[in-house]
């Protein structure tokens, strides 16, 4: 029951992570003006690509360490 709760607990702060990260970005970069929403969606899709492809990258590096019990090579 712990490793499923440890699980939850992973995905929901990898999904939070993820939506507040790729917001702030977004936000960030309308602000800094390299783009902005009044020329359609192009720089918020390409934002939204990348940091998803990021992000995917960092989740499952978490996850292969939480099921090689937190060592990277699989030793405990």
């Amino acid at each position: 029951m712990k490793e499923q709760v440890m699980a939850i607990a992973l995905v929901a702060l990898w999904v939070l992570g993820w939506g507040v990260g790729g917001s702030l970005i977004d936000a960030g970069l309308i602000g800094a003006g390299v783009y902005d929403l009044e020329g359609g969606q192009v720089g918020t899709l390409v934002t939204f690509v990348l940091w998803s492809l990021l992000w995917c990258g960092v989740g499952l590096k978490l996850w292969r360490r939480r099921g090689a019990g937190g060592s990277e090579d699989g030793t405990p």
